[in-house]
């Protein structure tokens, strides 16, 4: 009689929305710089004054999210910070001590919330939302099917030949937005599988030496 073991593994995922105070990049004396922010993360119902809740999180900036924080990066150049809302998505949640080298508490243990920042799908700042590229053609690949079903809707009694030529005739004036000509996923990404997908649907192949997924026309 044999066994078999199924080896699984489970993601932690963390979506949310909150506000960045702290934003740096960490330049270690072995390895890459990186990109690491502090998050004020909202939850729970807001109060008569309109506030919520907040948890705070330490978060490393890796995958697709990086992109997003080169944008960002500029906004904390001065001396003041600004007040920049995110929406993101992190995994890897740990919980970490450490010491406070400093003010009333120095010496004592205190603790922080570590996870790793996968995904920056837009950042608001005054008043202007600025959303990744990927959210950007969500939108819009959105946008199309909520019309496709409307004209879907209101032509039912129409013969099925009108309905082909109207659709033929909308899908003319549509404006396809212009795909990157190659892009490289994340593993560690808890969306990889799906992003995967949704390249290989969008035409993309992939190139092994490389290691990234790319557009035929483009290569």
């Amino acid at each position: 009689m044999s066994t078999q073991n199924d080896q699984q593994y489970f993601n932690l995922t963390l979506t949310g929305v909150g506000f960045i105070n702290r934003f740096r990049l960490n330049t270690p004396s072995q390895g890459k710089p990186y990109y690491s922010i502090s998050i004020a993360a909202l939850h729970g119902k807001a109060d008569a004054n309109g506030k919520t809740a907040k948890t705070y999180i330490d978060c490393n900036i890796v995958g697709d999210a990086v992109e997003m924080a080169e944008h960002i990066a500029p906004l904390f150049d001065g001396e003041q910070s600004p007040t920049v809302m995110v929406k993101f998505v992190a995994g890897d949640l740990e919980l970490r001590s450490f010491q406070y080298k400093s003010g009333a508490r120095q010496g004592e243990l205190g603790y922080t919330n570590k996870v790793r920042l996968y995904d920056i799908k837009w950042y608001k700042v005054d008043g202007k939302t600025f959303y990744s590229e990927a959210e950007r053609l969500r939108h819009i690949e959105q946008d199309q099917n909520d019309d496709s079903a409307e004209t879907a809707s209101t032509d039912t009694n129409e013969t099925a030949d009108e309905n082909v030529t109207h659709t033929q005739s909308q899908d003319s004036s549509t404006v396809v937005p212009e795909l990157p000509a190659e892009v490289k996923l994340v593993k560690d990404d808890p969306y990889f599988e799906e992003r995967k997908a949704q390249l290989k649907s969008q035409g993309y192949r992939w190139n092994n030496d490389r290691e990234i997924w790319y557009l035929p026309t483009a290569a």
